[in-house]
């Protein structure tokens, strides 16, 4: 499935919140089918009105100004060096749900778990090793001087709109507007003392909350990986290391159309016909993937869950059909045109 928000490493939740990427991308991944012609539209507050009950409350006392960068940037960094546990709440659409996130920084590397503490239990983990290249992000735009904010500002606005108290703890909450309607738009509540985000919206074109995670709690001590816990019993989520420079160009598989600014950050062919290919931004991500089937089944369409869209269509390559799946944080019709456009280029 989909890093979404990211196992595959993207997205300010990828390029700046990685850990709560692959906790999104796994709820994903028990995601039920929707019928985009049946499906009605999100009926959540809009960002407007989520501003007015608490994302962001002009009364608090202020703290000395800082840009919406420079904390963007502090956040990253605290993200990658610090160590904490939590309890979190994660909304999409409107089902809701409690986990508690465990995350260790160590010499061999970093540490990460998460325990569903509502519906069924589920508990996962994985493991990133202290040679790990990075986010997708920071490898592809990076290098070409500066920083990926400095890249993402041609395609969303960065303000500070105030400051608030989750967890009961003061943050400064950041909005990021796309600027085109190719992209959602995401607010931040950031740990004023620490730089750790305590809150994350998505919010859609007419700016209703799609996803939310938020920490009801949050301590700053190290979890304790070896002592007893159910949480032993976690699925462990595979790591496949990244090569710390991505392709220049594709070959076989590939979009003919991606919204501006996308560039590609991974692929991978198997043998058996498979074709996996993801792209980002540095603030959203899609992938695609290709498989070969032995005749075309009309499995087509979009489904849909918070943030997350998956457009389904078939291709041909010769005389075999191909299903070809695009899933990201995108709006659907965006999915829908990048599925319609992958074709195979020998």
């Amino acid at each position: 499935m989909h890093s979404i928000k990211c196992l595959l490493g993207i997205t300010l939740t990828v390029a700046l919140w990685p850990s709560m990427c692959w906790a999104q991308a796994q709820a994903s991944m028990n995601a039920p089918s929707v019928d985009s012609s049946k499906s009605s539209a999100l009926s959540l507050a809009a960002v407007a009105s989520s501003h007015r009950n608490g994302a962001a409350n002009p009364e608090l006392k202020k703290t000395a100004p800082i840009s919406p960068r420079a904390q963007l940037m502090l956040m990253a960094a605290a993200i990658e060096n610090q160590s904490y546990q939590g309890t979190l709440t994660y909304e999409f659409g409107g089902p809701l749900e409690t986990l508690a996130f465990e995350h260790l920084v160590s010499q061999q590397g970093t540490e990460e778990r998460i325990r569903h503490l509502s519906g069924e239990p589920r508990n996962f983990s994985r493991s990133l090793p202290q040679n790990y290249c990075g986010n997708a992000a920071a490898r592809l735009f990076m290098p070409a001087g500066g920083t990926p904010l400095q890249s993402l500002s041609r395609y969303y606005r960065f303000s500070m709109i105030g400051q608030n108290r989750i967890a009961d703890r003061p943050v400064n909450v950041i909005q990021i507007q796309p600027i085109h309607e190719d992209r959602y738009g995401f607010t931040l509540g950031v740990d004023q003392a620490s730089h750790l985000p305590l809150m994350l919206t998505i919010t859609g074109r007419r700016g209703q909350v799609l996803e939310r995670f938020q920490f009801v709690e949050l301590n700053l001590t190290k979890p304790d990986f070896d002592a007893p816990s159910t949480v032993r019993t976690a699925q462990k989520l595979p790591f496949t290391q990244a090569r710390c420079q991505a392709p220049l160009t594709l070959k076989g598989w590939q979009p003919s159309w991606l919204p501006a600014g996308f560039v590609v950050a991974s692929t991978h062919a198997q043998a058996n016909g498979h074709t996996v290919m993801s792209f980002t931004d540095g603030l959203a991500s899609l992938s695609i993937f290709v498989a070969p089937i032995a005749q075309v089944t009309g499995a087509v369409g979009v489904v849909k869950r918070g943030a997350t869209v998956a457009a389904m269509t078939m291709a041909a390559a010769g005389q075999q059909s191909f299903k070809v799946s695009v899933v990201g944080e995108v709006p659907p019709a965006v999915a829908r045109r990048v599925a319609s456009s992958v074709v195979y280029q020998p």
